[in-house]
């Protein structure tokens, strides 16, 4: 787990089936709880997302259900035997259990999308810029701005691994002028570190020109994270100021998905994009 007693997004996910499948079945929590010998409390935690549950268990709660085997039953059975990776684990305690969640999602992603109209995308980013836009932000202590500088270069190590996630990060043409942190010498380091990973087979680096401008509107930073079958789990994670927001609701996570697609069909195609961003790098 992320951390303890945190809920995460596949605990959720998970609760919410078995909720569903019990109201299905017009059950009460009392009712199922006592044919497993679990109290009322424990299964309304689960049923919330609120506590873990072993793979074992869990195949016996979609037998009780009668949830057959399929794309249902598997994703389920694989979002509950997922273990995070030892480096995400090392960090419960050190970083917040939102943040450990959306690495452990990374960690077991088939694609990763992201919007970005103002900086670099965090999986993108050198040290230097990381660790300018965390010096502004509210991680004011030095040891925790080193924490957080280390803990977003660790994530990065996702497309660097066998059978990387395809990663399509689209961002504005201004991110390419904007100097964080006032320093030039930061920004020419980072647009040459755009150049390099956007030249990788699994990456499709999209840059929306100026000319498209009024699709700006459409854009609120997020990113999309759609796991490895048979996870069957699409969502959407976003800052706001204090707190990452997880939206997991299906329709919701699907809107979310048609504005991708859509300014997706307005930025300049990978190569262009790429020519556009060695031409900035040529400049700088």
């Amino acid at each position: 787990m992320p951390a303890d007693n945190a809920p995460t997004v596949r605990q959720r996910r998970i609760g919410s089936a078995l909720r569903k499948a019990r109201e299905h079945h017009k059950m009460t929590v009392a009712a199922v709880g006592g044919s497993f010998g679990r109290s009322q409390g424990w299964m309304s935690m689960v049923e919330n997302g609120l506590h873990p549950i072993a793979p074992g268990e869990l195949a016996r709660f979609l037998d009780f259900y009668a949830i057959p085997e399929g794309p249902l039953r598997a994703s389920l059975l694989h979002l509950a035997t997922h273990v995070p990776g030892k480096w995400v684990r090392e960090r419960v305690g050190r970083i917040s259990a939102a943040a450990l969640d959306l690495a452990s999602l990374e960690e077991d992603a088939a694609e990763i999308r992201t919007l970005q109209t103002n900086i670099i995308p965090g999986l993108l980013q050198i040290p230097d810029y990381t660790r300018k836009l965390m010096a502004v932000g509210l991680a004011k202590n030095s040891r925790n701005v080193e924490a957080l500088v280390e803990f977003r270069m660790s994530r990065q190590r996702v497309l660097g691994r066998p059978e990387p996630p395809h990663y399509v990060p689209i961002i504005a043409e201004a991110v390419l002028h904007n100097r964080v942190g006032g320093d030039p010498a930061i920004l020419r380091a980072q647009i040459r570190r755009l150049a390099d990973v956007a030249r990788l087979d699994h990456v499709d680096l999209r840059v929306l020109p100026r000319a498209a401008s009024a699709y700006l509107s459409l854009i609120t930073p997020c990113v999309l994270i759609s796991l490895r079958p048979p996870g069957e789990l699409t969502v959407s994670v976003g800052d706001q100021f204090t707190r990452t927001v997880f939206v997991e609701d299906e329709e919701e996570v699907a809107s979310h998905q048609k504005i991708f697609e859509v300014l997706l069909s307005a930025t300049l195609s990978r190569t262009a994009s790429l020519e556009l961003i060695d031409e900035v790098a040529s400049e700088s």
